[in-house]
């Protein structure tokens, strides 16, 4: 058997707090930190306002019909 009163245990820790450092850089940590989601937001309300403007093109044609 081992003898443990000689031997030194060190605790190591399996999640350090720190991230590694990026490798690479560009486009891949701006993505990951969020810039997906931004993007998402910035697609929806460009498409909203598309879709707005399709529904006053709409409204304009169907009033001028009924006139």
């Amino acid at each position: 058997m081992t003898d443990f009163s000689t031997e030194q245990v060190i605790p190591v820790s399996a999640n350090p707090n720190q991230s590694p450092a990026s490798v690479g850089g560009g486009l891949t940590p701006i993505l990951i930190y969020g810039g997906v989601a931004v993007a998402v937001i910035i697609a929806m309300a460009y498409f909203s306002q598309i879709l707005l403007e399709s529904i006053t093109k709409l409204f304009k044609a169907t009033n001028k019909k009924n006139k």
